[in-house]
């Protein structure tokens, strides 16, 4: 069984949108094709709606998201966009109330964030805050650093996310991303500057996070989680050691006839091969949404 903690739709309702884009809309009904090609069982959305991303890639927001999960409630489901930067965050508690409204209309957590301000500006920590209160999981893009991108920025080895994670012990911090997944192992000059990694040389920061803070998950899904996983036998060390932390995502929205997510081989491969356990393969596959989500 597959659960996607990582997908997207694009604007649906907006056709429009597709001259923009250069492509076709990748709508609900598309997903659910390609889920069924793919043994996916269920997947759940992630809507855009910061500044940065919600034209440039033209990913369906809050209201369509919800939209689609009522036409298919037995696939999908559905995380809640939210920007700190919201004229509803001015005041300390009025982020609870938003996130009451959107846990009233079915949303499960909050992502995809890519607010480009520190991850320890006070407008995040008010959203820290109140996912904390309400039991609402954050799914984040990290960056390193101010530039034409998007996602919560921190710096090389991610102190920001450390100082967040202590600080707000009852909020989930899901992380994504190049900038993320990078901490999986320090990284030469040359592998900074593209996808090509080598083996590992020593653990990186995200072994000592995921060992020291009980709060922090991995997605795994796009180039970065599934570069960073498969580097070498360290990678499945990491993948049984952190086994309870981590969920499968594909990180999907481009077209109909996109390959399929590697991380679906990956992972059966690596079972089938007995570098994974089953245990393991059950709990990032969909046993660790399950719990976390579901339960």
């Amino acid at each position: 069984m597959f659960i996607d903690i990582h997908t997207h739709i694009t604007y649906g309702n907006c056709k429009e949108y597709s001259t923009l884009l250069g492509r076709k809309p990748f709508t609900a009904s598309t997903l659910i094709k390609k889920m069924d090609a793919e043994g996916i069982d269920k997947s759940v959305l992630l809507p855009l709606v910061n500044a940065e991303v919600m034209d440039y890639y033209g990913v369906a927001g809050n209201q369509e998201c919800l939209e689609a999960v009522k036409k298919y409630p037995d696939r999908l489901m559905t995380f809640c966009g939210i920007d700190p930067r919201s004229m509803m965050n001015y005041k300390k508690g009025n982020l609870v109330k938003l996130l009451t409204v959107y846990k009233k209309l079915g949303c499960i957590g909050i992502g995809e964030m890519c607010a480009s301000i520190p991850i320890t500006h006070k407008l995040y920590q008010n959203l820290f805050y109140a996912a904390g209160e309400e039991n609402m999981p954050i799914l984040f893009h990290f960056i390193p650093k101010v530039c034409h991108s998007y996602g919560a920025i921190d710096k090389l080895h991610l102190p920001g996310l450390e100082k967040m994670l202590e600080k707000y012990p009852k909020t989930i911090f899901i992380g994504h991303s190049p900038c993320f997944w990078n901490e999986i192992a320090p990284l030469t000059d040359k592998e900074r500057s593209g996808y090509v990694r080598g083996p590992f040389k020593k653990e990186g920061t995200l072994w000592r996070l995921m060992r020291e803070y009980p709060n922090i998950y991995g997605d795994i899904s796009a180039g970065s989680g599934y570069i960073a996983l498969s580097r070498d036998n360290k990678s499945y060390e990491f993948m049984e050691k952190f086994s309870d932390r981590l969920f499968f995502g594909t990180d999907r929205f481009s077209s109909e006839d996109e390959p399929a997510p590697p991380q679906i081989a990956f992972l059966k491969d690596a079972l089938k091969s007995k570098k994974m356990s089953k245990s393991t393969y059950e709990k990032i596959s969909h046993k660790n949404f399950e719990r976390i989500f579901l339960s």
